[in-house]
């Protein structure tokens, strides 16, 4: 099996039910899910399928009354983290199979004020990095007009996201990568 099938996994592990999300499961209540719709598929899928760590949840941005879980799974002998659609059906968390599920990066004003942050520490810790006109950029000027669409990296469970940025000296703005990392205290940027 191939950590790129973890996402057709968890959509086959779970059926379509409607209903209206109220607050976020657990990493019991999500694994729970993922027991449900591994025992309605045990003759087509006879390897074991565990959720071994939560990052976090939110709310799925495409479909009302969905939250979209950032995970760890393991199934049989690999392991990966994947986004895990689901929704609350009559106080039960159940699995919703969708393959495109996707997970939400950090708005561009969280983006901006961490990379500011970021370059803040950078030149505090290596005084050289002050002359170099980016870092100064990064300090004060750049901003960060949009966090666009996020893919999970299965290893890390790291975002990569489409950003784009603005400076005043390039008014057509720059398009880049950012990675974050969600942590319990909230997102982090991770330097290339």
């Amino acid at each position: 099996m191939r950590l790129t099938t973890f996402a057709l996994t968890a959509a086959a592990l779970f059926a379509t039910v409607p209903a209206q999300a109220a607050t976020m499961p657990t990493l019991e209540e999500i694994h729970a899910a993922v027991q449900a719709g591994v025992a309605k598929m045990q003759s087509r899928m006879p390897i074991a399928v565990r959720v071994t760590r939560l990052l976090g949840c939110q709310d799925a941005q495409d479909v009302p009354g969905e939250v979209v879980c950032l995970v760890n799974m393991s199934a049989g002998m690999r392991e990966a983290f994947t986004v895990l659609p689901l929704r609350n059906d009559g106080g039960t968390w159940v699995g919703v199979e969708r393959k495109d599920a996707r997970f939400a990066g950090p708005s561009p004003a969280e983006a901006q004020a961490m990379l500011r942050a970021w370059a803040k520490e950078e030149v505090a810790r290596n005084p050289e990095a002050a002359k170099d006109v980016q870092m100064q950029e990064a300090q004060t000027t750049m901003q960060v007009t949009a966090i666009n669409e996020c893919e999970v990296k299965r290893k890390t469970g790291y975002l990569v996201c489409d950003t784009q940025l603005s400076l005043p000296s390039r008014p057509e703005g720059i398009k880049t990568e950012f990675t974050f990392m969600l942590e319990s205290a909230g997102w982090r940027y991770v330097p290339r």
